[in-house]
Protein backbone atom coordinates (compact mmCIF):
# COMPACT_ATOMS: atom_id res chain seq x y z
CA UNK A 1 0.00 0.00 0.00
CA UNK A 2 1.71 3.00 -1.32
CA UNK A 3 0.76 5.78 1.08
CA UNK A 4 1.16 3.74 4.15
CA UNK A 5 2.68 5.48 7.03
CA UNK A 6 3.33 8.01 4.04
CA UNK A 7 3.47 10.97 7.59
CA UNK A 8 5.80 9.16 9.60
CA UNK A 9 8.22 8.62 6.26
CA UNK A 10 7.57 12.11 5.50
CA UNK A 11 8.80 13.10 8.99
CA UNK A 12 11.94 11.03 8.66
CA UNK A 13 12.42 12.89 5.36
CA UNK A 14 12.60 16.03 7.20
CA UNK A 15 14.68 14.43 10.54
CA UNK A 16 17.18 13.76 7.39
CA UNK A 17 17.40 17.51 5.98
CA UNK A 18 18.04 18.80 9.63
CA UNK A 19 20.69 15.82 9.74
CA UNK A 20 22.47 17.15 6.79
CA UNK A 21 22.25 20.69 8.11
CA UNK A 22 23.27 19.88 11.66
CA UNK A 23 26.75 18.61 10.34
CA UNK A 24 27.11 21.50 7.85
CA UNK A 25 26.84 23.33 10.57
CA UNK A 26 29.14 21.53 11.89
CA UNK A 27 31.25 21.78 8.95
CA UNK A 28 31.45 25.65 8.63
CA UNK A 29 32.82 26.49 12.00
CA UNK A 30 35.76 25.52 11.12
CA UNK A 31 35.67 26.05 7.35
CA UNK A 32 38.26 29.33 6.27
CA UNK A 33 40.26 29.08 9.16
CA UNK A 34 37.32 28.71 11.59
CA UNK A 35 39.41 26.94 14.10
CA UNK A 36 43.41 28.39 14.50
CA UNK A 37 46.00 27.83 16.26
CA UNK A 38 47.73 29.56 19.21
CA UNK A 39 50.83 28.80 20.01
CA UNK A 40 53.21 30.28 22.97
CA UNK A 41 55.32 29.99 25.75
CA UNK A 42 53.93 30.22 29.66
CA UNK A 43 55.05 32.74 31.55
CA UNK A 44 57.25 31.36 34.53
CA UNK A 45 56.70 27.69 34.07
CA UNK A 46 59.10 26.64 31.06
CA UNK A 47 55.83 24.63 29.25
CA UNK A 48 54.68 26.33 25.40
CA UNK A 49 51.12 25.39 24.81
CA UNK A 50 49.06 24.63 22.12
CA UNK A 51 45.55 26.44 22.28
CA UNK A 52 42.83 26.65 19.60
CA UNK A 53 40.78 29.96 18.95
CA UNK A 54 37.53 30.65 16.97
CA UNK A 55 37.45 33.15 14.24
CA UNK A 56 35.31 35.70 14.53
CA UNK A 57 32.71 34.42 12.25
CA UNK A 58 33.07 30.55 13.79
CA UNK A 59 32.86 31.97 17.40
CA UNK A 60 29.17 33.97 16.05
CA UNK A 61 27.86 30.26 14.53
CA UNK A 62 28.79 28.76 18.23
CA UNK A 63 26.66 31.62 19.84
CA UNK A 64 23.84 31.00 17.81
CA UNK A 65 23.56 27.35 18.89
CA UNK A 66 22.76 26.40 15.47
CA UNK A 67 23.69 22.78 16.21
CA UNK A 68 21.25 22.54 18.96
CA UNK A 69 18.17 23.82 17.26
CA UNK A 70 19.21 21.65 14.38
CA UNK A 71 19.64 18.43 16.49
CA UNK A 72 16.38 19.49 19.10
CA UNK A 73 14.47 19.46 15.64
CA UNK A 74 15.94 16.27 14.24
CA UNK A 75 14.89 14.67 17.56
CA UNK A 76 11.24 16.24 17.38
CA UNK A 77 10.33 14.91 14.06
CA UNK A 78 11.92 11.16 14.61
CA UNK A 79 9.86 11.04 17.64
CA UNK A 80 6.68 12.38 15.39
CA UNK A 81 7.21 9.38 13.03
CA UNK A 82 7.20 6.93 15.59
CA UNK A 83 4.67 8.14 17.55
CA UNK A 84 2.08 8.47 14.09
CA UNK A 85 2.77 5.05 13.59
CA UNK A 86 1.02 3.92 16.74
CA UNK A 87 -2.41 6.33 15.73
CA UNK A 88 -2.44 5.03 11.83
CA UNK A 89 -2.00 1.60 12.80
CA UNK A 90 -5.19 2.18 15.17
CA UNK A 91 -6.88 3.85 12.42
CA UNK A 92 -6.23 0.96 9.93
CA UNK A 93 -7.31 -1.21 12.13
CA UNK A 94 -10.76 0.59 12.88
CA UNK A 95 -11.12 0.64 8.73
CA UNK A 96 -10.21 4.43 8.51
CA UNK A 97 -11.82 5.59 11.99
CA UNK A 98 -9.38 7.64 13.77
CA UNK A 99 -8.65 7.40 17.90
CA UNK A 100 -10.77 9.90 19.69
CA UNK A 101 -8.91 13.51 20.26
CA UNK A 102 -8.96 13.05 23.70
CA UNK A 103 -6.89 9.53 23.15
CA UNK A 104 -3.72 11.37 21.60
CA UNK A 105 -1.63 12.32 24.59
CA UNK A 106 -1.41 8.45 25.48
CA UNK A 107 -1.30 6.99 22.01
CA UNK A 108 2.48 7.58 21.89
CA UNK A 109 5.28 5.20 20.34
CA UNK A 110 6.13 3.42 23.84
CA UNK A 111 9.55 3.75 24.39
CA UNK A 112 9.78 3.46 28.57
CA UNK A 113 12.88 4.44 30.50
CA UNK A 114 10.93 6.68 32.89
CA UNK A 115 8.49 5.94 36.50
CA UNK A 116 6.54 4.03 34.17
CA UNK A 117 7.86 0.51 32.59
CA UNK A 118 4.71 -1.34 32.68
CA UNK A 119 3.96 -1.91 28.46
CA UNK A 120 0.76 -3.27 29.22
CA UNK A 121 -0.65 -0.05 30.80
CA UNK A 122 0.11 1.95 27.80
CA UNK A 123 -3.00 3.62 25.46
CA UNK A 124 -3.02 1.60 22.19
CA UNK A 125 -3.91 -1.79 24.23
CA UNK A 126 -7.37 0.18 24.81
CA UNK A 127 -7.85 -0.36 20.93
CA UNK A 128 -7.70 -2.64 17.85
CA UNK A 129 -3.82 -3.42 17.37
CA UNK A 130 -1.85 -6.51 15.92
CA UNK A 131 -0.86 -8.82 18.38
CA UNK A 132 2.52 -9.25 16.71
CA UNK A 133 3.51 -5.69 17.14
CA UNK A 134 2.52 -5.19 20.58
CA UNK A 135 4.62 -8.56 21.52
CA UNK A 136 7.36 -6.46 19.36
CA UNK A 137 7.12 -3.11 20.80
CA UNK A 138 7.62 -5.37 24.06
CA UNK A 139 10.79 -7.05 23.25
CA UNK A 140 12.35 -3.36 21.76
CA UNK A 141 11.76 -1.36 25.55
CA UNK A 142 15.20 -0.30 27.13
CA UNK A 143 14.92 -2.85 30.13
CA UNK A 144 14.09 -5.71 27.37
CA UNK A 145 16.93 -8.24 27.17
CA UNK A 146 19.28 -7.50 24.19
CA UNK A 147 18.57 -9.45 21.03
CA UNK A 148 21.55 -11.88 19.60
CA UNK A 149 24.29 -11.25 17.68
CA UNK A 150 22.54 -12.03 14.50
CA UNK A 151 19.52 -10.56 15.00
CA UNK A 152 18.45 -7.11 13.17
CA UNK A 153 16.91 -5.82 15.84
CA UNK A 154 19.70 -6.20 18.31
CA UNK A 155 20.81 -2.25 19.42
CA UNK A 156 17.41 -0.88 18.04
CA UNK A 157 16.26 -0.48 22.16
CA UNK A 158 19.72 1.35 23.23
CA UNK A 159 19.21 3.23 19.81
CA UNK A 160 15.27 4.26 20.42
CA UNK A 161 16.23 5.06 24.16
CA UNK A 162 18.55 7.66 22.79
CA UNK A 163 15.83 9.47 20.26
CA UNK A 164 13.63 9.12 22.87
CA UNK A 165 15.65 11.36 25.58
CA UNK A 166 16.79 13.71 23.12
CA UNK A 167 12.91 14.60 22.03
CA UNK A 168 12.12 14.27 25.66
CA UNK A 169 14.89 17.35 26.54
CA UNK A 170 14.51 19.67 23.33
CA UNK A 171 10.48 19.32 24.88
CA UNK A 172 11.65 20.83 28.18
CA UNK A 173 14.08 23.64 26.09
CA UNK A 174 16.88 21.72 27.93
CA UNK A 175 18.84 20.29 24.65
CA UNK A 176 22.36 21.45 25.01
CA UNK A 177 25.30 20.48 22.94
CA UNK A 178 28.04 20.24 25.94
CA UNK A 179 31.40 19.32 24.75
CA UNK A 180 33.68 19.98 21.96
CA UNK A 181 36.75 17.79 22.50
CA UNK A 182 39.75 16.44 20.71
CA UNK A 183 38.58 12.99 19.07
CA UNK A 184 42.42 12.46 17.83
CA UNK A 185 45.32 14.38 18.52
CA UNK A 186 48.97 13.20 16.98
CA UNK A 187 52.28 15.52 17.91
CA UNK A 188 54.54 15.24 15.13
CA UNK A 189 58.04 17.00 15.62
CA UNK A 190 59.21 20.71 16.44
CA UNK A 191 61.55 23.24 14.88
CA UNK A 192 63.46 25.39 17.43
CA UNK A 193 66.12 28.06 17.90
CA UNK A 194 68.77 26.80 18.62
CA UNK A 195 68.13 23.81 16.50
CA UNK A 196 67.60 20.44 17.46
CA UNK A 197 65.39 20.69 20.14
CA UNK A 198 63.06 17.73 20.71
CA UNK A 199 59.97 17.31 23.17
CA UNK A 200 60.75 15.97 26.14
CA UNK A 201 57.59 15.69 27.81
CA UNK A 202 54.17 16.63 27.10
CA UNK A 203 50.13 16.82 29.06
CA UNK A 204 47.06 16.72 27.49
CA UNK A 205 44.80 19.24 28.66
CA UNK A 206 40.90 18.36 29.56
CA UNK A 207 39.44 20.74 26.51
CA UNK A 208 36.39 21.99 25.77
CA UNK A 209 35.49 24.08 22.77
CA UNK A 210 31.91 24.90 23.36
CA UNK A 211 32.41 25.53 26.90
CA UNK A 212 35.35 28.08 26.38
CA UNK A 213 38.49 25.94 27.42
CA UNK A 214 40.81 26.12 24.79
CA UNK A 215 43.89 25.01 25.64
CA UNK A 216 44.65 21.27 24.04
CA UNK A 217 48.56 20.02 25.13
CA UNK A 218 51.31 21.44 26.64
CA UNK A 219 54.63 20.52 26.46
CA UNK A 220 58.40 21.06 27.08
CA UNK A 221 61.24 21.24 25.15
CA UNK A 222 64.69 21.26 25.53
CA UNK A 223 67.84 21.77 22.79
CA UNK A 224 71.40 19.99 23.18
CA UNK A 225 73.28 20.80 25.89
CA UNK A 226 70.45 21.48 28.08
CA UNK A 227 69.66 24.74 26.46
CA UNK A 228 65.85 26.06 26.34
CA UNK A 229 64.88 27.05 22.93
CA UNK A 230 63.61 30.87 22.45
CA UNK A 231 61.64 29.82 19.49
CA UNK A 232 59.63 27.17 18.59
CA UNK A 233 57.48 25.79 15.51
CA UNK A 234 55.27 22.87 16.57
CA UNK A 235 53.54 20.45 13.72
CA UNK A 236 50.40 18.84 15.12
CA UNK A 237 47.26 17.08 14.31
CA UNK A 238 43.82 17.91 15.80
CA UNK A 239 40.38 16.19 15.23
CA UNK A 240 37.45 17.59 17.09
CA UNK A 241 34.19 15.75 17.61
CA UNK A 242 31.07 16.95 19.82
CA UNK A 243 29.17 15.25 23.33
CA UNK A 244 25.64 15.73 23.60
CA UNK A 245 23.46 15.76 26.87
CA UNK A 246 22.83 11.95 27.71
CA UNK A 247 23.53 10.58 24.99
CA UNK A 248 26.49 8.28 24.60
CA UNK A 249 28.77 7.96 21.66
CA UNK A 250 28.28 4.63 20.68
CA UNK A 251 31.20 2.45 19.70
CA UNK A 252 33.86 5.26 19.57
CA UNK A 253 32.06 7.01 16.45
CA UNK A 254 31.47 10.57 16.10
CA UNK A 255 28.36 12.22 16.21
CA UNK A 256 27.07 11.84 12.35
CA UNK A 257 27.67 8.36 12.63
CA UNK A 258 25.05 8.73 15.61
CA UNK A 259 22.56 10.59 13.58
CA UNK A 260 22.90 8.08 10.86
CA UNK A 261 22.06 5.28 13.49
CA UNK A 262 19.07 7.46 14.79
CA UNK A 263 17.63 7.74 10.63
CA UNK A 264 18.04 4.23 10.59
CA UNK A 265 16.40 2.95 13.43
CA UNK A 266 13.30 4.95 12.73
CA UNK A 267 13.28 3.91 8.97
CA UNK A 268 13.63 0.02 10.50
CA UNK A 269 10.61 0.79 12.64
CA UNK A 270 8.17 1.98 10.12
CA UNK A 271 9.01 -0.66 7.91
CA UNK A 272 8.49 -3.26 10.12
CA UNK A 273 5.14 -1.52 10.91
CA UNK A 274 4.30 -1.77 7.08
CA UNK A 275 5.47 -5.34 6.35
CA UNK A 276 2.85 -6.24 9.83
CA UNK A 277 0.18 -5.06 8.29
CA UNK A 278 0.95 -6.09 4.34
Amino acid sequence: MATRFKNSRSRLERAATHARSFCAEWDAIFDNDGLRPVFGKEKNSGWWVLSAEFSPASAARVDSNNLSLELGELAYQLRAALDGLIWETITIQQHGMEPPTDAANGLDFPILNGKNRDFQTRALHKFPFPQRLKEWLESIQPDATEKPFDNPDRGLKTTLEDIHDLARMDRHRRLRIIGAYPRSATLFEVDTLPPGGRIVSHEWIDCDLFGGQRELVRIRVECPGGLSPYTVRLKAKVAFDMSVEDVELHEGKNISFQLERFLQAVGRVIDKFDAELS
